[in-house]
């Protein structure tokens, strides 16, 4: 029975490590002078094998509607983590806004 908890701990640790580690991160780029408004458009981008081929089409500049001057932000949020790391890296998500 105390193997069995010690076991189980181990997992449960590896499990809470993998979600930390998973990482929430920002990317900002801007187009232009940067957005000068304050709409925004929002999409998910999906990648497979560990971030290496991207499976969804995110087409920037439909998002940007045809302004000159806009902000792309890349970020993995915690849900996107999370998915990821549920997923075990297989399959993620990251969410693109382009602000205006």
């Amino acid at each position: 029975m105390k193997h069995l908890l010690v076991r189980s701990g181990a997992v449960i640790a590896f499990c809470f490590l993998t979600l930390i580690c998973s990482g929430c991160y920002t990317q900002s780029f801007l187009v232009g002078g940067g957005a000068k408004g304050t709409q925004e458009e929002t999409a998910q981008t999906w990648f497979v094998a560990f971030g290496l081929a991207n499976v969804s089409n995110t087409n920037i500049s439909a998002m940007a509607k045809g302004a000159s001057s806009y902000t792309i932000v890349t970020q993995r949020t915690f849900v996107d983590g999370l998915i990821y790391s549920i997923l075990n890296g297989l399959v993620g998500p990251e969410t693109v806004v382009v602000r205006r």
